[in-house]
């Protein structure tokens, strides 16, 4: 066992270390037999607090809702066939993002209340142009390749509508765990001009795949982190899409079925005319309906006969009382004069 150096012992040898009494540089030979060096690697305290933190607990079945519902949307508007599929889910740092980020598309940013921070929608230069193709009128085919230039001001313009189209279809699938607000602010042509989060914030990226026709394109969908944490813990505790329909959503639906506007009609009589006799008809001519103003008479909602009624006046005023329902293939006579 070596001897352990007393206190004495170390400060002397320090001092004749310093004094040069003592070389402190090894020898060749010595540097050889000397035990190998371990390079030490830098631990970037920053990145390893926010490692495997851009998974988000049931995120990816709101993004799917939201793929689905803008693909619904970009079918109707560009009157194509449209699909929108989820590929992945990325986090990376907000500068990292904007490097790999030049090009010629579009990035929209949106303001997404009551979130703290706004976020991204970005068309890469193949989506934007095919769209701004097809909303003009053109016939893109997918055959020719997007313009290697930036958007012109109609374009973005052009471009607009569909991002704000898509802040609807991203409110639509956020409804059932945060009413949200999203909203276009502008759009830009230059990552350089966009600014949602501090350089070194983590941010989530979602990459959609945008097919429309034969022409494929990218989407990207970018939140910061720290935004997403007020409503972590809804989507850690399973109120997702679809879950509990049949009663989370009858409260909703009941009221506004009581309040629908539908088509109540009163059909007094039915009778036929040839075109001949419609073409000699004058004005104070009298049309023989050949009914009994006492007689039950058909009520049809939406064109469906639902009551049978009595016609008559009621304040001054032409009116029908209801006096019994109507079973389906029961005859209206045979109801009428039991009624």
């Amino acid at each position: 066992m070596e001897r352990i150096l007393t206190k004495e012992e170390i400060e002397e040898l320090l001092s004749a270390v310093q004094e040069g009494e003592i070389d402190a540089e090894l020898e060749p030979d010595q540097e050889a037999s000397a035990a190998p060096v371990r390079r030490t690697a830098s631990l970037d305290l920053v990145r390893a607090h926010s490692a495997g933190r851009g998974r988000i607990a049931n995120f990816d079945i709101i993004l799917d809702a939201f793929a689905r519902n803008l693909g619904t949307s970009l079918t109707s508007r560009l009157q194509r066939s449209v699909v929108v599929k989820r590929e992945g889910i990325d986090s990376q740092e907000f500068e990292h993002f904007l490097q790999k980020a030049k090009g010629h598309g579009a990035i929209g940013v949106i303001s997404v209340d009551p979130l703290k921070s706004g976020g991204l929608l970005v068309f890469d230069s193949a989506l934007a142009f095919a769209t701004v193709e097809l909303m003009l009128g053109g016939g893109f085919d997918g055959s020719a390749s997007a313009p290697g230039r930036p958007m012109t001001a109609i374009e973005v313009n052009v471009v607009k509508g569909i991002m704000s189209a898509a802040c609807s279809d991203l409110q639509k699938a956020f409804r059932p765990i945060e009413e949200l607000t999203p909203a276009l602010a502008k759009v830009e042509t230059n990552p350089r001009m966009v600014n949602i989060a501090a350089t070194d914030a983590e941010v989530v990226i979602t990459n959609f795949s945008v097919t429309v026709d034969n022409t494929k394109g990218r989407l990207q969908l970018v939140i910061p982190y720290q935004s997403l944490d007020p409503i972590k813990e809804k989507l850690r505790g399973g109120m997702l899409i679809g879950a509990n329909r049949g009663t989370s959503w009858a409260p909703q639906l009941v009221p506004e079925i009581t309040r629908l506007e539908m088509g109540l009609t009163a059909q007094f009589a039915l009778i036929s005319l040839n075109v001949r006799d419609i073409l000699n008809l004058q004005v104070g001519d009298i049309i023989d309906m050949d009914c009994n103003p006492k007689k039950p008479i058909p009520l049809t909602v939406e064109q469906k006969t639902k009551f049978m009624g009595l016609v008559g006046v009621r304040n001054g005023k032409k009116a029908v009382r209801i006096i019994s329902r109507f079973t389906e293939g029961e005859d209206d006579g045979d109801e009428g004069q039991n009624g």
